[in-house]
Order: C-alpha cells, then sequence, then structure tokens
C-alpha cells in the first residue's frame, strides 16, 4: 500500500471521524483484568499458600469457587489485557497517522506528531514506574511505539513482516525459560509484595534504580512491540469503520485468541490446583508470557465482531445505550483509569488495610481489585457527566499538541 493510498484505507471522512464503541469498551473491561492480575503477582501476593500461589492462592483443598476463580485467571486475566492494550496502542496510532495524512500533514511531519505524543507516553511511564510500581507498562508502550515512528512509511505487508520477525525473535529469546521452566521440579513461588508502608523508601529506591528502567522497558518493549505493529496497520486501514468488511480477518484473529487461551489456560489452571505436577503450573506460566501475546488482537477482534450490532445502533441514533456508558467513559480516560488504580492500591496496602488483604485468600484478593476497578469506573463516568477529559489524558495531549492543539490544516 503506498502513502496516498493510506487514506483510502480508511474509509470515508465521516467514517476517520467516527468514535467507535468497540476500543472503548475493550479497554474498559480490560482495566479489571489488570487490576486483577496486578493484585495478586504485584500489590498483595500470596503469602505461604499451598496452591496458586502466584495467582491470589488458597489452602488446604479449596472450595469450588477458588477453583473456579484459579481457572479464570489463567484463561482470561493474565497476559490478556496488556497485549491487547498494546494492539490498542497501535490502533490509536495508525487513527493518528489518517487523520494527520488527510489533513496535510506530510509523512516527516506525521512522524514528528506521533514522536512527540509518545514520547511523552514514555516520560509518563518512566515516572509512575520510577516512583509508583515498577511492573509499569506504559513505559515499554512508549519505546514500541517510538521504534514503530521510524517504519510508519512501510506498506502493511511489510509492516506485518516486520512483526512477525520480531514475535519469532522473542520467542527465541524466551524459548530456554520456557523449557527451563517445564524442567523445573520446584513448587511455584509465592509474589514478592509491593506494599508501600513507607512512600520515602519506595521513591528512594527507585530513584536508585532509575537508570535501569529504560532498559528494562526495552526488553519489555520486545514482547509488546509486534503487537503494536498489527494494530498500527488495523488503525491505519480503518478497521473498525469496516468490520463487516474485514469479518473474516478479525474472525480468524479472535479463533487463534480463543485456541491460545484454551490450550494454554485450562492446563495452567489444571497445574495450579494440583492436578498435573508443579512444574506444569511453572511451565506454562512461561508459555503464557510468550504465546498469550497473540491474545491481545484476537480479543480485540472478538469484542469488535461482538460489537456490531450496537455499533449500528449508535450510528443510526447518534446515543450510546446507558448501560455501556460507564465503561466506555472509562475506556475513554484508560490511561487515567489505569493510573489511579495505582493510586488506590497504594493506599489499600497500607497497614490500616491488611485485614482486608493480606490474609485473604484469591477470592477476597480478586474481589478488593473489582472494588478498586469499580471506583474508577465511578470516576470515569462522573467525569463523563460532567463534560471533562480524563486528567492524565487531558495533560497528555496538552503537551503532545500545546495549549491550541494541531492546527486542522498542515501550516507547511
Amino acid at each position: 500500500m503506498t502513502l496516498k493510498e493510506s487514506t483510502r484505507h480508511a474509509g470515508e471522512r465521516t467514517a476517520a471521524r467516527r468514535r467507535f464503541v468497540a476500543p472503548d469498551l475493550a479497554r474498559g473491561f480490560a482495566l479489571v483484568g489488570i487490576a486483577m492480575a496486578n493484585i495478586v503477582t504485584d500489590w498483595d501476593p500470596a503469602e505461604g499458600v499451598d496452591h496458586a500461589a502466584g495467582l491470589g492462592g488458597y489452602n488446604g483443598d479449596g472450595t469450588a469457587w477458588e477453583k473456579l476463580l484459579v481457572f479464570l485467571e489463567t484463561l482470561f486475566v493474565h497476559v490478556r489485557g496488556l497485549p491487547m492494550f498494546a494492539t490498542l496502542l497501535g490502533v490509536g496510532m495508525g487513527m493518528i497517522f489518517v487523520s494527520l495524512e488527510r489533513r496535510g500533514y506530510p509523512l516527516r511531519a506525521r512522524r514528528g506528531v506521533l514522536a512527540r505524543r509518545y514520547g511523552f507516553l514514555f516520560l509518563f511511564g518512566l515516572v509512575h514506574k520510577t516512583l509508583f510500581f515498577t511492573n509499569d507498562i506504559m513505559t515499554a508502550y512508549g519505546i514500541a511505539a517510538l521504534i514503530l515512528c521510524l517504519f510508519i512509511g512501510w506498506s502493511d505487508k511489510a509492516l506485518y513482516a516486520l512483526a512477525g520477525a520480531a514475535f519469532a525473535l522473542n520467542a527465541v529469546l524466551r524459548a530456554p525459560g520456557v523449557f527451563a521452566a517445564f524442567s523445573s521440579t520446584a513448587e511455584p513461588i509465592d509474589g514478592s509484595p509491593a506494599r508501600i508502608v513507607d512512600l520515602s523508601d519506595r521513591i528512594a529506591a527507585g530513584l536508585t534504580n532509575f537508570w535501569l528502567y529504560p532498559a528494562m522497558g526495552v526488553i519489555e518493549m520486545l514482547a509488546f512491540f509486534p503487537l503494536v505493529v498489527v494494530g498500527f496497520v488495523w488503525g491505519r486501514r480503518g478497521i473498525f469503520g469496516d468490520v463487516d468488511g474485514n469479518s473474516r480477518m478479525l474472525r480468524g484473529w479472535a479463533i487463534l485468541a480463543a485456541v491460545v487461551i484454551a490450550a494454554v489456560g485450562i492446563p495452567w489452571g489444571c497445574a495450579e490446583i494440583g492436578a498435573l505436577e508443579p512444574r506444569w503450573a511453572t511451565g506454562l506460566n512461561a508459555t503464557n508470557e510468550l504465546v498469550g501475546m497473540l491474545t491481545g488482537p484476537g480479543i480485540l477482534a472478538a469484542i469488535s465482531l461482538a460489537c456490531r450490532p450496537l455499533q449500528s445502533r449508535i450510528n443510526a441514533s447518534g446515543s450510546l445505550p446507558h448501560l455501556a456508558q460507564p465503561l466506555v467513559a472509562l475506556g475513554k480516560r484508560s490511561m487515567s483509569g489505569y493510573l489511579a488504580q495505582t493510586v488506590l492500591f497504594t493506599l489499600t496496602t497500607q497497614p490500616a488495610f491488611w485485614w482486608a488483604t493480606r490474609d485473604a485468600a484469591i477470592s477476597g484478593k480478586l474481589g478488593w481489585a473489582v472494588l478498586i476497578w469499580l471506583v474508577t469506573v465511578a470516576g470515569a463516568w462522573a467525569l463523563e457527566w460532567a463534560g471533562k477529559p480524563g486528567p492524565f489524558e487531558w495533560l497528555h495531549r496538552r503537551l503532545s499538541y500545546g495549549k491550541d492543539g494541531l492546527p486542522e490544516h498542515y501550516p507547511g
């Protein structure tokens, strides 16, 4: 595809300007999974439990409910939301690329606008990673987006080849660790709690390791980069403006995601509840870290296909159904929602709240994560009613585009 053809692939002008509901719903749903994953792996991991230590844990034989929650995590929580967000990051880049092209921006100017926008995303992530949450994802996403800026003039075919090569490289680098995990006879270990008893100690430790974090982001970026590339192609081609026309491709991705989820998640869940040897839990966890990335585009594809009737209703009426409004509001403010989770988890992992989280098993920890997510949903909905953007979305846009935003037509 030539650069001049990319606007044609994006569809009509009205389609390019329309807000599509599927990405916002996907972001809103993904944030609850991210909250659930982070509480059991980072903020408040289980300590001294008999089973599923890395998933929140339980003791003894466990109840049917606890085992069901283990499978919920292995199937739908871990390495599901993050790859979908990476895909959506690329989609956003592609949509901005087309918008800038339509407004007369040459390739070099488009590259500059995107680099500035995602450079600030990287800086936001670096501050977040350094001071508050070591496993921040925005740092890696920002690096992936900045690298992609070098290739945004490539054709779809060349970009897909780039994504495949990056995924293959990541697989080669991770394969020894995956094989070693299957060979291990050790029990899966508990996590390392990220409870911030003394915030000044956390900040001091973060500043000490500050120079390591960009390098860590580069390593993490390699796993996400192929997804950002795929998302960019989708956004540039206007996939969400013509879901019916791209339904075959989207169904293929959705089927791939379903196969990966079932093939990895079911045996992993069986291993975590003791039906298989412990080494299977360790090995399948490592496998999920690798092939689970493929679920990102597939989950987004499935949501897009499922949202076709809703999108048609919105296009016809011009309004969003009431039940979808809170989730869409959060999806539109996903950066603020993600960072708000850090604030809320920081506060609620203080000793004063240990009665609710520290000694809780899997159900209590996941329930607490859902409660945190619901608070962010309520906050986003309140901002929507007030007609206000998310605070971090506002700041990001202001820094990226200036006080007056980008001109409607390229000034050159």
